[in-house]
Order: structure tokens, then sequence, then C-alpha cells
């Protein structure tokens, strides 16, 4: 949406950052590593959130003169069948989720328009993270 976030970790009076701290910083490390793509140097996308999956939020960036657009999933769809109504797709269309080496994802336009995204069953080791999901799309209006 164009904002910041702001992380309030208090320290201790000895100024050690507690444990349960420390914690929640690495794993906010760790998403980032995989998903900043998505959000730094990104700018909000036309569409703030998406008009069918309430759960899904947008930016989008710029890269070698290609624009993208990546859809920051807050849950995982049911049937692994992403519904999305915002991205117009095109006949450029691709579809990646970032950290996922297994390749890129099948999709077909939403009949109500917007596009289906249909996510690979994954096992453990290839889930690139364990809360937030960032869908990277090329070639989309």
């Amino acid at each position: 949406c164009g904002g910041n976030i702001l992380i309030n970790i208090g320290i201790t009076k000895e100024g050690t950052v507690v444990p349960i701290y420390q914690d929640i910083l690495t794993k906010l490390g760790k998403w980032l590593t995989v998903n900043g793509e998505g959000i730094y140097s990104s700018k909000p996308w036309t569409t703030q959130n998406d008009t069918i999956s309430n759960y899904v939020w947008y930016t989008s960036k710029v890269i070698n003169n290609e624009p993208y657009v990546y859809a920051i999933m807050l849950e995982w769809p049911k049937n692994n069948t992403l519904v999305l109504g915002a991205p117009k797709t095109s006949s450029t269309t691709v579809v990646s989720m970032l950290g996922y080496t297994g390749g890129n994802f099948s999709w077909k336009p939403n009949p109500a328009g917007g596009i289906q995204i249909m996510l690979p069953s994954m096992n453990v080791n290839e889930i690139p993270c364990n809360d937030v999901w960032v869908i990277k799309m090329q070639g989309v209006d």
C-alpha cells in the first residue's frame, strides 16, 4: 500500500534482545531473503488487494524495463488453485513463486475475469516459506 513496517522490539536494560524477539527477527529476515524481490523497491500496483481472493495483496516493480506484479498470499488457496480477479492475462503471461525452484506455474484465464493459477503439490523441502507466499507474474495488466 506504499507504507512501511514498524517493528517494535523491546530490549532489556542491559541492551540485549530477548530470545523470543531474536527468533521473530530471524524468521522475518529469512522470509525477506526469499521474498524481498516483491518488497524492496516495490511500488503499489493498480489494485491494492484482490477483488476475489481478499487474502492477496499486490506490489509491483520494473526489472530491466519489464513490469512484474507480485501477489502476496496470506493464506494458501483451497485445492491449490489461486483465483485472482485483478490481473488481466495476455499471451506473454508467466507465473511463478519466489523461492520455488520447480519452475513456472500453470494458469488459465478465469471465466469471470482475472486468472486461475494452479499451484503444484509441494513437499516440505520445496515450499519456500511457511506463512506467507509471493506469486510473481509477468505479462499481466
